[in-house]
């Protein structure tokens, strides 16, 4: 075998999936919980209309009050921050997680309701 090949399997055995922009604001409005994992400073200044802002260190102290069944979309300003924390929540045991791509500003181009200063 290569000396440099390996699989991680703690990687891969947490991936939730992706929804782009769109889905993630139809399935908002149908009652998902849009999570906007950015600082409060970021989220006061713009976020998806409907968002729920729930820093890092939040999730880490149980949740933000999200519910293990809740389906949970999960938002930043590109989708790498969000991608992190939607892999957390999944291995925390929560069941029905994505990850939104391209995160507020896929949500702004695609000129989706947005909240802010």
């Amino acid at each position: 075998m290569w000396p440099f090949t390996q699989k991680n399997t703690d990687h891969d055995s947490a991936l939730p999936r992706t929804v782009d922009v769109r889905q993630a604001f139809a399935r908002s409005k149908a009652g998902a919980v849009l999570v906007d994992i950015r600082s409060e400073q970021e989220f006061a200044a713009a976020h998806p209309k409907g968002a729920r802002n729930v820093p890092p260190s939040r999730i880490g102290a149980g949740g933000g009050g999200l519910a293990p069944d809740d389906e949970i979309l999960v938002i930043c300003l590109s989708g790498h921050r969000s991608l992190t924390q939607a892999r957390r929540l999944a291995k925390m045991g929560y069941t029905n997680v994505a990850n939104v791509a391209g995160g507020l500003r896929a949500w702004q181009q695609a000129g989706l309701p947005v909240k802010g200063r």
